[in-house]
């Protein structure tokens, strides 16, 4: 073995025992290799290696993370994305393959922009508009935005709180929204409460404020009956969105699990 390479693998073991998971000491050790000449390797991988032990997510110690087939840029402007919104893609790609008459696609609280740059990139032929009440949000949606190479349909980012700016878009097919639905008396994570932004986590009491709005207001935005609004909901959140939805008009509510058998989603056709 050559002294450059034992040297490098001693690095590696001492970031190991840092860390104390060679899953992540990898991970750290990569970032810090893709982004730095061989003389600050080591020192970066250290930096990142007490950031991360200090509480700060891995997504904005490295600054992008991926979601589905896309790397998207993560810092503190914008929610982190995570698995089960992948699920709730899914679910969203699955009905606009299956229903060629919905084309027009409007994403509430877009964050990082995964939803919709996901939904570009898998499905083409949209014209989707994606909000964020947060000019922070939307500028880093609007980051992620210009640096896709692979979009197959049209995305739009707009400063709008809910649907307070959307009166010139016309009407939609498909309103998706995974809003902030955390209960403001959740005890979070210490790596989610003083890094992510709370304004995209909490929604009240109950949280529900967020989601009871988006309900009551899509029917106005939806282009006809059969169009519909798929929601990212706490697991407490079934009961209640049943019955918002059916006070709204929707006429068919379906609630789904996560992987881990929690309800999770809610899909409501109009």
């Amino acid at each position: 073995m050559s002294s450059g390479r034992s040297d490098e693998c001693r690095v590696q073991d001492r970031l190991l025992r840092k860390v104390g998971s060679q899953q992540l000491a990898r991970w750290i050790w990569n970032e810090a290799r893709s982004r730095f000449s061989d003389e600050d390797v080591e020192v970066a991988a250290f930096e990142f290696a007490d950031r991360y032990l200090a509480g700060e997510p891995l997504q904005y110690v490295f600054g992008h993370w991926s979601f589905r087939t896309l790397e998207l840029k993560c810092d503190r402007r914008g929610l982190i994305p995570r698995p089960e919104t992948e699920l709730l893609v899914d679910m969203v790609k699955d009905d606009l393959q299956a229903n060629p008459w919905m084309k027009r696609v409007l994403e509430i609280g877009t964050g990082t922009g995964a939803i919709a740059l996901a939904l570009a990139t898998e499905v083409s032929g949209l014209s989707i508009v994606a909000t964020d009440v947060s000019l922070d949000a939307l500028s880093l949606a609007k980051e992620n935005l210009a640096s896709q190479e692979a979009l197959t349909s049209e995305v739009m980012m707009v400063h709008s709180d809910l649907f307070s700016a959307l009166g010139g878009y016309g009407l939609f097919d498909l309103i998706v929204s995974n809003p902030p639905y955390v209960p403001s008396s959740t005890v979070l994570d210490v790596t989610v409460a003083d890094y992510e932004p709370h304004q995209a986590l909490f929604g009240g009491g109950d949280g529900l404020q967020i989601i009871a709005k988006l309900i009551s207001g899509s029917p106005a935005k939806l282009s006809r009956r059969g169009a519909e609004l798929y929601l990212e909901i706490d697991e407490s959140h079934g009961g209640r969105v049943n019955e918002l939805a059916s006070q709204s008009g929707f006429s068919a509510i379906e609630i789904h699990q996560d992987l881990a058998g929690k309800d999770r989603f809610a899909r409501l056709i109009y």
